[in-house]
């Protein structure tokens, strides 16, 4: 401390003593006016505390599924309109009960910015499409997973699973995903989608172009190898074989395959909490929109604010808690 004030003497400026110092400026400041020696509440003066109530519905959710990690447990309640906490303090509630899950810190991945990637963000669905396969097997039997996906929301529009990818399965993905969207029913002013494809040879061919065209499509080839130019694809096609492809050896059957991988897409679309969506699953952000499902969890953590304040507040004139 003496030495800081000696330095703010000789005229150095505080920012530059902090960045010094490896400090915050905020940290400074605070051990200047005392703060940083008051006991910690967790705010709201010890009345915003989780409720008892609503860390037994977090123990009895956690343990109802126990395969469930803090972010699904905390988009599920939110859902549910059950509980309206972070994954942190759900995290926080399981270690203390626990039931936590090991964390495992995985290596931190190199990012690579491709030159040739599209550099807007879409701000509403169906103004960025992508399209992406992978295989798997079926009693032997290699058998593809076809997917188009919308870039705003992550939601998977639709799929097949087919014994080749060619132009004819490609078109039909594509035409599928047209259709359940309704982007025909577009007036001639209205942006359609542009879809996001590798130079695989379904997606170059003649009859591919030509169909594309045809529906009010514009075919956007990423760099050749470059995955990063549809990485966002990528990304959902990675997801699904993490959790339920990869964990298979092969499927029984043809009939296993589909019923399997379709309750995968249907949990991914609708319950499965997409980090680059804030949390929200992809079909509620792809029907409602990220901004209004982000303005309806302010209001109703706001909401359960005033109720936490409101129920520690009548304990504490009960005299049956303390204040923090």
């Amino acid at each position: 401390m003496v030495e800081i004030q000696a330095a703010i003497a000789q005229g150095e400026s505080v920012v530059a003593i902090c960045k010094t110092l490896e400090i915050s400026t905020r940290a400074y400041y605070r051990w200047i006016s005392g703060e940083a020696s008051k006991a910690h509440h967790g705010g709201g003066g010890g009345h915003n505390k989780i409720t008892p109530l609503e860390e037994k519905r977090v123990v009895d959710f956690a343990k109802k599924h126990p395969n469930y990690r803090c972010r699904r447990i905390a988009y599920e309640l939110e859902r549910q309109a059950r509980v309206f906490i972070g994954k942190t303090r759900v995290a926080e509630i399981l270690k203390k009960h626990g039931i936590n899950h090991e964390f495992v810190r995985r290596p931190k991945e190199e990012k690579q910015i491709p030159a040739e990637i599209l550099l807007h963000e879409p701000w509403r669905k169906n103004l960025l499409w992508g399209t992406d396969w992978t295989y798997f097997k079926i009693a032997g039997k290699f058998w593809f997973l076809l997917l188009i996906i919308d870039w705003y929301s992550r939601k998977i529009l639709s799929f097949g699973l087919f014994p080749e990818i060619t132009k004819f399965q490609v078109v039909a993905v594509i035409t599928e995903a047209v259709a359940i969207e309704r982007i025909e029913e577009l007036g001639p002013d209205k942006l359609r989608p542009r879809l996001v494809a590798d130079h695989g040879s379904a997606n170059i061919a003649k009859y591919t172009r030509t169909n594309i065209e045809v529906q009010g499509l514009d075919l956007w080839l990423s760099g050749i190898g470059r995955p990063t130019g549809n990485a966002r694809t990528e990304r959902v096609m990675g997801t699904l074989k993490r959790e339920e492809i990869d964990l298979q050896d092969e499927y029984e059957s043809e009939d296993e395959a589909k019923r399997r991988i379709t309750a995968m897409i249907h949990d991914y679309n609708f319950y499965r909490p997409n980090q680059g969506n804030g949390g929200f699953a992809p079909n509620s952000v792809h029907h409602i929109g990220r901004h209004v499902l982000t303005q309806r969890r302010k209001d109703a953590r706001q909401l359960t604010r005033n109720q936490r304040r409101k129920h520690w507040t009548q304990e504490f004139e009960n005299g049956s808690q303390e204040p923090i």
